[in-house]
């Protein structure tokens, strides 16, 4: 049976100002060697999978309700992190975390000892109305607002959480997690933790520059449908600048229909771009090359004129020119045939520069957007696993205490009790901290008594051992 533990409250504390989750529904559930063998990993939890519905901000304001996908990894007597992933650009509504499309990542997460938040973002799942593509705010908010949601959620289950936050994503992704990153660490959102650690992946962080520079020029280029939903998103957002903007006045003619069935949700992503590069190919001499959609001044406006209003709408998403201060990496390969990777040249030149601490641009190859999928999520899980702690937090219910241990407190060191039929054991220790911080862990060899706390400031911890016959302890104390 799982229990909330004693100081539970203690430790959720900083989200009870969150309350916004509606429902939850499990919706699969994966033992770790079942993930490892289907989703790949080296994971040792197992996981069970919810939908969450909960309540966030849509364009203009309006209250909406979204949708997203919470891995809870299940294991007594643990605490868990919170990893964000956010998904890449998908091809309609229902291709999307909760409805266990492209949900992998956030799995093999859970199963690293994650709590795995995957939001649908808004326009998307369960939400209504158009998904504004690329737009930071929405990307960031919707993610933030789950992030509540799954601490509600675990809670409700009993499933212990620390305050650590990971924050990652993929393509679209790259860029949302990059909104996100950059809005905690500006103090957008109330009660959520600091950032722990970042891994932004094949995102366009330069909306304005690299994105146009990449897309918009005179080789092929296969993706003309994102050319699209990003204007599409940029008339439903900023009204304040594109309010006397019609389709109309940014694309030529023969291209507006396919374009307005696809706002109206009538046909695909995938279906729009295959009817788009059609008529390219068809009016430009076999050539697929997305700047002949758009008429010349809106070609000319976005490639040298920042100051248009299209160009402005574009660099309110721009997510280069910030100095993250958490660990960070930006992940890329050279080959990459949808997303430039002198994005992430760019960010990591200008963060550099704006003084952040630790951000690393790392190129994964030349490989395709498709190929790198891979080795930059195995790259981050490597990444964060400097970072993780999941830390012991047993009940004294929870004792398996065939051999008796104890504790005795000399405020500089612990020192470890046992019954003398147990002297032969080991012991895996870990000392938490209230939030559920781990401040120190170690191996007590049969031959150790005692662990060094002088390290620690003052205050109550808690320290758990879990033997190497699998029965633990626990035990609260103060250093003065």
């Amino acid at each position: 049976m799982r229990i909330l533990y004693f100081i539970i409250l203690t430790i959720c504390s900083f989200v009870l100002s969150g309350q916004n989750m509606i429902s939850f529904e499990l919706v699969s559930n994966l033992t770790a060697s079942e993930a490892n063998a289907q989703l790949g990993g080296n994971g040792t939890f197992d996981q069970e999978i919810y939908k969450v519905l909960y309540y966030t901000e849509h364009l203009g304001g309006v209250q909406d309700t979204a949708s997203g996908l919470v891995c809870l990894p299940i294991a007594l007597g643990r605490t868990f992190p919170v990893a964000v992933y956010q998904h890449g650009t998908v091809d309609s509504r229902e291709a999307v975390p909760s409805r266990l499309d492209g949900y992998e990542i956030g799995a093999i997460l859970a199963s690293e000892g994650y709590i795995g938040v995957m939001p649908d973002f808004i326009g998307l799942g369960d939400s209504k109305g158009l998904h504004p593509y690329i737009h930071s705010d929405t990307e960031s908010s919707a993610a933030a607002d789950l992030i509540y949601a799954s601490y509600q959620l675990a809670d409700s289950i009993g499933v212990v959480y620390n305050e650590q936050l990971f924050i990652t994503g993929y393509s679209q992704g790259g860029h949302a997690g990059a909104a996100l990153h950059k809005d905690v660490e500006a103090g957008r959102f109330d009660n959520l933790p600091m950032v722990t650690a970042a891994s932004h992946m094949s995102g366009p962080y330069s909306v304005s520059k690299e994105m146009p520079e990449f897309t918009l020029g005179e080789s092929n280029y296969f993706f003309g449908a994102y050319l699209a939903w990003v204007t599409l998103s940029m008339q439903a957002t900023y009204p304040d600048l594109l309010s006397d903007f019609t389709l109309a006045d940014i694309f030529r003619e023969e291209y507006l229909n396919d374009i307005e069935r696809f706002k109206n949700e009538e046909i695909g992503l995938i279906f729009l771009n295959i009817r788009l590069a059609a008529i390219l190919q068809a009016n430009n001499g076999g050539t697929i090359q997305p700047r002949n959609m758009l008429l010349p001044e809106i070609l000319d406006a976005i490639l040298n004129d920042p100051s248009h209003p299209v160009s402005q709408a574009l660099a309110r998403n721009d997510l280069h020119d910030w100095a993250p201060q958490a660990p960070t990496r930006l992940m890329y390969c050279e080959g990459d045939d949808q997303v430039g990777y002198l994005n992430s040249i760019l960010a990591e030149e200008t963060m550099q520069a704006n003084g952040a601490p630790d951000v690393l641009a790392v190129n994964h190859g030349n490989l395709t957007h498709g190929g790198c999928v891979n080795p930059a999520v195995t790259a981050t899980i490597d990444f964060f696993k400097q970072y993780q702690e999941v830390g012991f937090f047993l009940n004294a219910e929870d004792v398996n205490s065939n051999c008796e241990v104890q504790f005795v407190n000399y405020d500089q060191r612990l020192e470890l009790i046992r019954d003398a039929d147990c002297d032969v054991r080991s012991y895996d220790y870990s000392i938490v901290d209230l939030s559920g911080r781990v401040q120190d862990q170690g191996v007590l060899s049969p031959a150790d008594a005692y662990i060094d706390i002088t390290q620690l400031s003052q205050g109550l911890f808690i320290v758990s051992t879990i033997d190497n016959q699998g029965e633990a302890a626990t035990y609260k104390f103060s250093k003065l």
